[in-house]
């Protein structure tokens, strides 16, 4: 039996300019695959439906670029970490800040949500790890 050759064939399906400048983050929307946030150095978080080339949102807040996006589980609200350290929740609903988070003194490098309830995890170049409810203003637990 000859062995087929398997020849892999990829293609473009889209392209955009997501961002005025750098691209530095993006986020899938885990629970619908539909939506995509993405994070940028010109300080803006954008959202976009999967397989359309106009940002359906432009969230605004951040004074410093945006280096890591993250949706909660119901995709409702998304969150960005920024170069200065501040953390800025929006509500997708309402396309405005829900919560501004501040406790890390430098770069936040990664955000989780909790797959259910109000608890994010953020990681920072500080060398602490925050555990926030986003119902609070503070955060709720640090491993340093």
């Amino acid at each position: 039996m000859a062995a087929a050759s398997s020849t892999k064939i990829s293609w473009r399906l889209q392209e955009f300019e997501a961002h005025s400048s750098s691209v530095t983050c993006l986020a899938l929307g885990k629970s619908s695959g539909r939506l995509l946030a993405t994070g940028g150095d010109d300080c803006r978080v954008n959202i976009w439906a999967v397989s359309k080339a106009n940002c359906i949102m432009s969230l605004t807040g951040h004074k410093n670029p945006v280096e890591c996006v993250q949706f909660n589980t119901s995709e409702e609200q998304v969150v960005a970490g920024s170069q200065s350290g501040s953390i800025r929740v929006w509500d997708l609903e309402a396309a405005k800040i829900f919560r501004t988070l501040m406790g890390h003194k430098s770069n936040v490098t990664s955000l989780g949500f909790h797959p259910f309830g109000h608890f994010l995890a953020s990681s920072s170049m500080d060398t602490n790890i925050k555990l926030w409810d986003v119902r609070r203003k503070g955060y709720v637990f640090r491993y340093k």
